[in-house]
């Protein structure tokens, strides 16, 4: 079992890359990619996972993406998809703009970090789409000399993890099922010989 090391994500996501920007060229970097995004997006389009998560941790939201796809997943990132939100403000208009794109979505894979603990909107989406699916995941975000505590609520919720270049949801460290069988409806179930 490895929980998401946030050196990890951003290495894999740095490989990716034909080239390699400063932090603070990061953020043009993504604004430019949201447009590009947004020309291709359909209002109508159905997802498999919202990525519940912090702007500020971009780049491992981008590189989580790309490994769910080559899963086969569609995966829906706000700033990616609508450009035109402001999660900076609690709004009725971004609100209702998220609760559409929920409805759209099965599951929610809450990609929680030390960005995270200031979020307005993230609890808010935990609990929107545990209430109407019931099929949400906790995935720590955590530095390399960091351990998982998170807030007492996030112990609720099965944890997302990434182990040979595949996903896992575990209840615990010996009860676990790979995410595609998860997204199919399996629960993770002990693996104790």
């Amino acid at each position: 079992m490895a929980l998401l090391s946030k050196s990890d994500l951003i290495k894999r996501y740095n490989t990716r890359q034909s080239y390699l920007l400063e932090d603070s060229a990061e953020m043009n970097y993504a604004k430019n990619k949201i447009v590009e995004h947004a020309n291709s997006f359909s209002m109508y389009e159905t997802y498999d996972v919202f990525l519940s998560h912090s702007f500020n941790d971009a780049r491992i939201v981008e590189q989580i993406k790309v490994m769910l796809e080559k899963q086969g997943q569609r995966v829906y990132v706000d700033w990616i998809e609508d450009v035109h939100l402001d999660r900076g403000k609690v709004t009725f208009e971004t609100a209702a703009v998220l609760r559409e794109r929920m409805n759209r979505c099965s599951s929610l894979i809450y990609l929680t970090s030390q960005s995270a603990e200031s979020s307005l909107w993230m609890p808010w989406e935990l609990g929107y789409m545990d209430a109407r699916t019931g099929k949400v995941a906790v995935a720590p975000i955590l530095e390399d000399d960091e351990s998982f505590e998170g807030r007492e609520y996030l112990g609720l919720y099965p944890y997302f993890d990434l182990t040979n270049d595949s996903f896992y949801i575990h209840r615990n460290i010996s009860e676990w099922v790979n995410f595609k069988g998860w997204m199919n409806g399996e629960q993770p179930k002990s693996h104790i010989s």
